[in-house]
């Protein structure tokens, strides 16, 4: 039984002691008060010795009431169990009794000589068995609502310690399925400089790429960064994709002060950026211009992603085809925020294509160490 089990039993263990001495006071005063008041004062030694050896007993013999409920659980109700607590109450009613008649038998020796043994026990037996009785009920009834309690609060902590790690594992999944995806239409670029034999513009998309994967692919366990972190990441992107489109492709980032420090899924922006170029400029179009704008709305972010290229398919989209990137994306979004979190694709009038995402606002504070390491590592490009 680990510590965290043991505490309240000994709490409830260190109560039933401490009560039952009080009732043996309480016992005593009684007496004292009755010796009193029929002009028989008898003298506190001998009221403490005809009234405390019973609770005395009591008090070292509940303990085993705690025990035993707390190692064999009342439920399922089992007549193994059963049998225990009547084995164990009966001994400790006997217990009981068999102190009371000796205390009183001490200190009324006319009486013990008067009566024999047997019958004053029993008499004993018959007239203090309810108050056992009732004390053993309460102290066994509470160690099993305690015992019932602390079950119920491990099972509560395992499931969300579980559902936690459910959601970190839908999550490291879906960020996988965006990874190779964005690998292989970033390889597709360099591979097409390399065959319109532009090796240095290769070499440099190579530098970028990998720039880009220390910045995204790294392994802190952080779910969510800062949306200025996010915009860097894009930005990489996007230079990677210009050195293969030259000035076909066009590109301008606008994020509201006011919510630069919001906190977003990593690589949010990435495949809906993706998909822009890709279903634009890939689909044969001469030029395509990405706009990006991050912005504060009543309790969220808003974030717009805007390309005027090819016409949206909306019978596609009305199926939900969005490919890998729109639909991981989406899936992320349900996953951390559930209903708080959307994302819209329309057509754009005049062609091209409008992402909406919007998520709650929810800000990061960031140390000066923090600072200074982002300044370091995320460069401009």
């Amino acid at each position: 039984m680990s510590r965290s089990d043991r505490s309240p039993s000994t709490i409830l263990t260190l109560a039933v002691v401490c009560g039952c001495l009080a009732l043996g006071g309480v016992g005593a005063l009684e007496s004292r008060h009755m010796s009193v008041t029929h002009g028989l004062p008898l003298e506190w030694p001998t009221v403490l010795v005809s009234t405390m050896p019973r609770w005395i007993g009591l008090a070292v013999a509940m303990p085993l009431v705690v025990w035993l409920s707390t190692s064999v659980p009342l439920t399922p109700v089992r007549d193994k169990v059963v049998a225990l607590h009547i084995a164990l109450f009966f001994a400790i009613s006997v217990l009981h009794a068999a102190l009371d008649t000796w205390s009183v038998g001490l200190v009324t020796p006319m009486v013990a000589s008067v009566f024999p043994l047997v019958a004053r026990l029993t008499r004993s037996w018959y007239s203090t068995m309810p108050t056992v009785f009732a004390i053993y009920a309460a102290v066994m009834f509470a160690t099993w609502g305690m015992a019932e309690a602390r079950e119920r609060q491990r099972r509560t902590l395992r499931a969300s310690q579980l559902e936690a790690q459910l959601q970190s594992a839908r999550l490291a999944t879906l960020r996988a399925q965006l990874q190779p995806h964005f690998l292989y239409n970033t390889l597709n670029a360099i591979a097409a400089l390399v065959g319109d034999v532009q090796p240095a513009r290769a070499v440099a998309a190579i530098e970028q790429l990998s720039e880009l994967l220390h910045a995204s692919l790294r392994d802190d366990g952080r779910e969510e960064i800062r949306v200025e972190e996010e915009v860097v990441l894009v930005k990489r992107y996007l230079a990677l994709q210009r050195m293969r489109f030259g000035e076909r492709l066009r590109y301008e980032c606008r994020v509201a002060p006011e919510v630069a420090e919001c906190l977003v899924p990593v690589l949010l922006l990435q495949p809906i950026v993706e998909n822009a170029v890709v279903h634009g400029l890939d689909a044969g179009e001469g030029s395509l211009t990405v706009s990006i704008d991050v912005a504060p709305m009543a309790d969220g972010v808003w974030i717009t992603v805007e390309n005027d290229g090819a016409v949206v398919d909306t019978s596609a989209r009305r199926a939900g085809g969005h490919g890998v990137g729109l639909a991981a994306t989406r899936a992320r979004l349900q996953t951390i925020h559930g209903d708080r979190a959307s994302l819209s694709l329309v057509p754009r009038p005049g062609g091209g294509a409008i992402v909406r995402v919007e998520i709650p606002r929810k800000i990061a504070e960031r140390s000066a160490a923090e600072s200074a390491a982002m300044g370091a590592t995320m460069q401009p490009v």
